[in-house]
């Protein structure tokens, strides 16, 4: 008995119809005729979001390494060496930190929130060599090798 009420309860067979919408403006068929210009509207308003969330957490990076200065300078005066080095490498980690957040703002940047004739010029000159580089910067790894190891 319970089996049966669940079953009914449960059953698809008497559940009302209810109207299908799209809830994403690219897959909307209202927008199948704009072409690539929805899905790249969509992409950058993404970018600038994410780019303003990126710029937020550079700002608590750039916090963190006031206190952490601060925090140094204290223990260096006092004479504490062991926690002046921990804070170092807090320092340096932060730091690196930093400029990975400002690498990827500047990819975003240069993918999403480029002018329109940059976007030109890179529909006109797809081949390699005519037109703007996609890598303008050398491509850097965020960890030095054990070969160039770095002590500040």
């Amino acid at each position: 008995m319970n089996k049966k009420r669940f079953s009914e309860r449960f059953s698809t067979r008497c559940a009302p119809e209810y109207q299908v919408g799209y809830s994403s403006p690219v897959t909307s068929p209202r927008n199948v005729d704009l072409g690539n210009q929805a899905p790249d509207s969509a992409n950058r308003l993404q970018a600038q979001h994410l780019r303003e969330m990126l710029l937020a957490q550079c700002e608590q990076l750039d916090a963190d390494l006031a206190n952490y200065g601060s925090a140094l300078e204290r223990y260096q005066r006092r004479g504490e060496q062991t926690q002046a080095r921990r804070i170092r490498g807090m320092i340096r980690a932060a730091e690196r930190e930093r400029r990975s957040v400002q690498d990827l703002i500047a990819g975003l940047e240069r993918r999403f929130l480029a002018t329109e004739q940059a976007r030109a010029d890179q529909a006109r000159h797809p081949l390699p060599g005519l037109g703007t580089a996609r890598h303008g910067t050398p491509r850097v790894h965020p960890y030095p090798t054990p070969h160039r190891v770095i002590r500040g």
